[in-house]
């Protein structure tokens, strides 16, 4: 996700205006949000970026801290102890990405911007060519090793950049499908979440409420990105009916090539059904803790299938905590970690 300048801030404080009312009526109930098992949260130490897992069951998370502004990456063990793994770099924290060697992937944003891979000493190394992505979001691999990284704004519109295994970054692909609008934020948002699921790349467009599908044929070459999907209101969240837009941000997909989509604005994870891109809410945050699909969503921006065993079936998504800063008030769950139940396994690591 595109995350925080002049006019996006700007923007994000009308969001929190338009939904005064919601927030007014659910303070007087004063419940508590906290008694959460599955819910690690990190408001006052770091802004999130993405999360992966690994398969061994450890969950990391990429984050930029607050008492110095570096990028670094967080592993969870599968009891939730926290380890830092590596230092990338000043500036902002946004994909992160495994591949089938467990080598992290991590995208950030500011003066040393680009995709870095961290190897198992923890040191980073930045991509050649990478530093030429204007602003790198979210990376997905294929079979092959290719992995590809979106690009949420720049100069030229949104696009998708693909890295080799060996090899310098090129850009694939740039489209008005892939461009954002400012409509979410302020600053435009266009690609962000990636998947990939046989030979098909599915992109997130933000500000168009939207999932991209973009063919990859074997000789490496692509088919025309289309619109697989937009995405419908959210009934069971808490903003429901706002004038913002239903906004996708970071998204993963399971077995069957179900898409599941982090709501940015809607405070929720919802799922698009690959046999008739049918939409149904998997979470989300609203007035009633005791809703099978309640989750401490608080503006999240990245999901991730768990990999270990028992655990494929698990969501691990990441808030970014906007409302609790912007508003602060024991409502709001905050920046952090946490768990979702899911009908079927993700897709395994490749």
């Amino acid at each position: 996700m595109k995350k925080e300048n002049g006019s996006s801030t700007f923007r994000l404080f009308g969001f929190v205006s338009t939904i005064m009312l919601c927030l007014i009526t659910w303070a007087v109930a004063d419940g508590p949000v906290a008694d959460f098992p599955s819910f690690i949260g990190f408001t006052t130490t770091a802004k999130t970026g993405d999360v992966a897992v690994d398969k061994m069951g450890n969950v990391y998370v990429n984050v930029t801290e607050r008492q110095d502004g570096h990028v670094r990456i967080w592993q969870f063990s599968p009891a939730g102890e926290k380890t830092v793994v590596a230092d990338i770099a000043p500036g902002v924290a946004y994909g992160l990405a495994l591949d089938a060697n467990g080598d992290l992937y991590s995208a950030i944003v500011g003066p040393f911007q680009g995709v870095y891979k961290v190897g198992k000493d923890g040191t980073p190394v930045r991509l050649p060519g990478t530093e030429r992505i204007a602003s790198a979001n979210a990376m997905a691999f294929d079979p092959r090793g290719n992995l590809y990284v979106t690009e949420s704004s720049s100069p030229d519109g949104g696009g998708v950049w693909r890295i080799p295994p060996w090899g310098e970054a090129e850009l694939l692909i740039r489209d008005e499908l892939l461009t954002g609008t400012g409509a979410t934020f302020g600053s435009p948002v266009g690609a962000n979440g990636i998947a990939f699921f046989h030979g098909d790349l599915y992109v997130a467009n933000t500000d168009k409420c939207m999932i991209v599908r973009i063919p990859v044929h074997p000789d490496g070459s692509l088919g025309n990105a289309d619109i697989w999907a937009t995405l419908g209101e959210v009934p069971e969240s808490l903003l429901k009916g706002t004038s913002y837009p239903v906004a996708p941000d970071g998204i993963t997909l399971d077995v069957h090539g179900n898409v599941y989509i982090a709501v940015v604005t809607r405070l929720a994870v919802v799922k698009i059904n690959a046999e008739d891109c049918s939409q149904e809410t998997v979470a989300a945050l609203s007035f009633d803790p005791a809703k099978p699909f309640w989750a401490p969503l608080d503006t999240p921006n990245s999901v991730a299938f768990g990999t270990g065993k028992g655990g494929k079936q698990t969501i691990f998504a990441t808030n970014l905590g906007l409302m609790s800063r912007l508003l602060p008030g024991p409502a709001w769950p905050g920046a952090g970690l946490m768990k979702i139940e899911a009908e079927d396994p993700g897709l395994a690591l490749r």
